[in-house]
């Protein structure tokens, strides 16, 4: 295990263990010290599988202290919207001692391929915290394919494993996805860092696609760019401020990273929109949370 990972195994091992009862508790203790001391495929497979039956299936309740302390232990991962099969489900498969990189990946492989719904998104929040994450790349790209949200979303949301691990080709064509799907681009972590201008083209030209379908687009679409815009982004902002609020804002922040000679030129000549968006104290998690909030007004997310 990394220093990070001891650090979060015993954290969420404690935050699990609260909210069980003796039997439950004893039965989750009993059998993750058995996968450390004496670990059996067999063992492995069925504890996994059996999680709901002797935990249950209650959400993971969290404090915002204890989702910022996640936070600090493992950049990138929150827990927030788990449920307690699925943390106890990611402790069994860290819990295993894997002797090599090729028994890892073996085993991985087998619970995968027998995983329903709930086991995947288990399977995936997982990433980050497991060893030998470069094996797991084909898996991940796997999650990004499916077309169930919930699946999609422990890939893709709340999860430092395609930031890491992903090439760029993987990690733009997960970011389209996205926004294909409707996603919330602000629980992607490492957006900025990820930029480029491959990426900027894609967003350019899926915004002229829903444009001209007269179709809605999110604000938060134009945060992937990043300091990498192209030429004809420029054109794209001016669209923008003839728009709505959250529109403009998006155009204003746009232009704040591309930090180029014309972005300074546009952020200029629109100086009242600036100082809308710097009194409103706008950034791209607040504007994507606004966003979604309102294409999702029962979601408290």
């Amino acid at each position: 295990m990394s220093a990070e990972i001891q650090l979060l195994y015993p954290y969420l091992s404690e935050l699990v263990y609260r909210q069980l009862e003796g039997d439950a508790q004893q039965w989750l203790q009993k059998k993750l010290s058995q996968l450390q001391a004496q670990p059996k495929p067999r063992d492995l497979y069925l504890t996994f599988s059996a999680m709901p039956r002797f935990i249950g299936k209650a959400p993971l309740t969290l404090s915002r202290e204890e989702i910022y302390k996640v936070q600090g232990i493992r950049a990138g991962l929150s827990l927030e919207g788990w449920t307690l099969p699925q943390a106890a489900r990611v402790l069994t498969v860290c819990s295993y001692r894997y002797p090599d990189a090729d028994t890892f990946l073996k085993l991985m492989d087998q619970l995968f391929s027998a995983a329903e719904v709930s086991e995947l998104v288990a399977l995936y929040s997982s990433l980050p915290v497991l060893p030998y994450p470069e094996k797991l790349k084909l898996r991940a790209s796997e999650g990004i394919r499916t077309n169930m949200s919930v699946v999609f979303d422990a890939v893709v949301l709340n999860n430092p494993y395609p930031v890491e691990n992903l090439d760029e080709s993987a990690w733009n064509q997960m970011v389209l996805k996205a926004l294909f799907m409707e996603r919330p681009l602000y629980k992607i972590y490492g957006l900025e860092q990820r930029s480029n201008l491959e990426l900027s083209k894609m967003i350019s030209n899926y915004a002229h696609e829903r444009w001209a379908a007269n179709r809605t687009t999110s604000p938060e679409m134009w945060r992937p760019i990043g300091d990498q815009g192209t030429v004809s982004i420029y054109q794209d902002l001016e669209r923008l401020i003839t728009m709505d609020q959250d529109q403009q804002a998006a155009a204003i922040l746009t232009a704040i990273a591309l930090n180029t000679r014309e972005a300074q030129s546009f952020l200029d000549r629109n100086q009242q929109l600036v100082e809308q968006t710097d009194r409103n104290k706008t950034t791209w998690d607040e504007l994507g949370k606004r966003w979604w909030s309102k294409q999702n007004p029962t979601n408290k997310n």
